[in-house]
Parts: C-alpha cells; sequence; structure tokens
C-alpha cells in the first residue's frame, strides 16, 4: 500500500508568514514604545548577574579551608560510663566505639575538603524538653547540612516502599530507617532556628562510613539517592551543592550562626575529669593521713560515684563501702566535687 504524501500549500505558507509578520511587528511596537525601560531592567540584570558574579569569586576573603569550632564529648563520656561495667555493656561499647571510628573517618574527610566550612561534631542539642544527639553540622558561606554518620556492616538495599535491609552474607534483616533519625533532628533545629529568628535553609545527609559497604537502590517515590551517600563521596556531593548556590555569608556571619545552635548545646559531664578530681581527692587525703589510698575509697567505689553521682549524704549512704564513718568523714567534701562537674 502507497504512503500518502503531504504538501503543504500556497495559503498555509501565506498564513504562517502573516502570523511570523503579525508578531514581529508586534515586538517591533513594544520594543520601540517601551525601549527605555527595556534598557533599563537589561541593564539592572547584567549589573546584578556581575555583582554576584564578583562576589562568589571571594576573592578578598582569607576563610579558604574548614574549621573545627565544636567538638562535644557526649560520645566519650558515653564510653566512660558504659566502661564502668565492660562485662554487662560490651555489645553497646562495641557500637559505640565503632560509630566513633566512623564519625572520625567523615571527619578527616571534612576537614580535608578545602571547603571553607564550620564544623560542629557531636552535638547534644536541648529545647523544649526534647534533647537529639547530632553527628555533625557544618555551615558554609552557601548551606547548613547537618550529617548523620553510620559505619553500617554489609549491604544496604532500600526497597520500593523505602524499607531499608542490610545483607551480610546469606544473612538478611531490616533495619530503621536512618533518615527517620535525621527527621528528628530537622524538627528541633527548625524549633531552635524559629527561637533565634534566623530564616536559614539546610540540608541533611545520612553517611555511610563503612568503606565496604555497598548501597543498593531499587525504584523508590523518594530520591533516596540525594539523601543517602558514601564517606568517599561525601566531598563530591558538597561541592557539587556548593557550586550551585551563590555566596549568602561571610565567616563573622557562620560564626554566629553555630553560637546561636550551640546555646542549646545540653551540658554533658566529663566523666573522665570527674573521675580524676575524685582520685586527686583521694590521694591528697591519704598523704595527709598517711594511710594507702584504697582506705579512703576503693576502685570500685570509685566507679560506683561515677556512675550513681550521689548529691545528698542519703545518696552517698547508697554506695558501696560508704557507712556512717566515712560519709561524716569525706561525705561532704565528695558531693562537692561531683556537684561541681554536675551543675
Amino acid at each position: 500500500m502507497a504512503r500518502r504524501r503531504y504538501y503543504r500549500n500556497d495559503n498555509e505558507d501565506f498564513v504562517i508568514g502573516l502570523i511570523i509578520l503579525i508578531i514581529f511587528g508586534a515586538i517591533y511596537s513594544f520594543v520601540t514604545k517601551y525601549w527605555l525601560i527595556i534598557l533599563i531592567v537589561v541593564t539592572i540584570v547584567l549589573l546584578y548577574l556581575l555583582i554576584r558574579f564578583i562576589i562568589d569569586l571571594d576573592i578578598n576573603s582569607n576563610f579558604k579551608k574548614p574549621i573545627l569550632y565544636y567538638r562535644g564529648k557526649s560520645n566519650n563520656n558515653n564510653l566512660e560510663k558504659l566502661k564502668v561495667d565492660e562485662v554487662t555493656n560490651s555489645y553497646k561499647i562495641n557500637c559505640l566505639q565503632k560509630g566513633m571510628i566512623g564519625e572520625e573517618r567523615l571527619y578527616y574527610n571534612l576537614i580535608n575538603s578545602n571547603i571553607p566550612m564550620y564544623i560542629m561534631h557531636d552535638l547534644v542539642l536541648n529545647y523544649n524538653g526534647k534533647s537529639v544527639q547530632i553527628d555533625f553540622i557544618i555551615v558554609t558561606k552557601r548551606n547548613m547540612y547537618i550529617l548523620e554518620s553510620k559505619n553500617l556492616n554489609g549491604n544496604i538495599d532500600i526497597e520500593n516502599d523505602g524499607t531499608f535491609t542490610r545483607r551480610i552474607g546469606k544473612y538478611k534483616k531490616g533495619i530503621k530507617n536512618p533518615l527517620t533519625q535525621n527527621n528528628e533532628h530537622e524538627n528541633l533545629i527548625n524549633e531552635i532556628l524559629i527561637e533565634e529568628k534566623l530564616k536559614l535553609k539546610y540540608e541533611s545527609l545520612v553517611v555511610l562510613t563503612n568503606d565496604y559497604t555497598y548501597l543498593n537502590f531499587k525504584k523508590s517515590d523518594k530520591d533516596y539517592k540525594n539523601l543517602i551517600i558514601r564517606n568517599d563521596k561525601i566531598i563530591e556531593v558538597l561541592k557539587n551543592k556548593e557550586k550551585k548556590k551563590h555566596i549568602i555569608r561571610d565567616e563573622e556571619t557562620i560564626k554566629k550562626i553555630c553560637d546561636s545552635l550551640l546555646k542549646y548545646e545540653k551540658f554533658i559531664i566529663d566523666y573522665e575529669r570527674l573521675r580524676s578530681e575524685l582520685k586527686k581527692y583521694r590521694k591528697e587525703k591519704s598523704y595527709l593521713e598517711q594511710i594507702q589510698p584504697y582506705m579512703i575509697f576503693n576502685d570500685q567505689t570509685l566507679d560506683e560515684l561515677i556512675k550513681f553521682l550521689p548529691q545528698t549524704l542519703d545518696d552517698l549512704n547508697k554506695i558501696n563501702g560508704f557507712g556512717e564513718y566515712k560519709i561524716n568523714k569525706y561525705g561532704k567534701e565528695i558531693i562537692e566535687i561531683i556537684k561541681k562537674e554536675v551543675n
């Protein structure tokens, strides 16, 4: 069967030509009538683009590299507290240490990224009765990022419905969606930003810090690929995100943003310092009384003091190794040392 060929006739060419002529005439008429306004608008746009280009060159700024602005002690303190009973808490200790190793890998990449940023690591923010632990908040000249570090073993599958599954060999098990934790962080951050009257845009990312973990993204309604990344890709991702945005703040403004957030940093007990202060007290007392330090209180009692943090003499009476005699003799001074670190 032969194909029918379509030929455009002269009437159609005439109509098309007439439409083009009418459009051109309208544009010409508009330009000739409002040429001055058009010239002013074009000039303003070009000036704006030129100014933005000069600002983004960032020629005069001395702020060129990452700065560690704050490092909290939440992880170290929790580890010290768990080590009071290493046998019972061995699994928790292992998980915490593994997580800390992952955070150090991520921190190494951030501090060597050559991206101008202020890094805040291991924050515990507290607001309106709610508290969250955040691995990293980084503030750049262009953006703010909340980073959650995950040092997971095995390969991660993200199913169609958003379920996260971890595979280690033939072993397969569902795990908590790490983005859920980031949502909790975002909710608290939003409340703090409103309280501080800061209009800031930010992005949340989950960073997998195990170099051997493989991510398998299946078809999903949510674009998880932009939210969950491997540690070896974090710098590339951040640099690409930074290129797409204009510089909107200088170093002083970045510092003020960090200080505003750190106002809500929850006070964390420095268990290492508390242990050191109690040992110092024990040593001084034993020297003055010419007796062995363990006779003041032994290491087991020291561990209980750190674990239970007695605030009164009645609390101290519940600590093994403290009877009425020692409470009357050393109690007030020991309570003062503990209160100094806790309050």
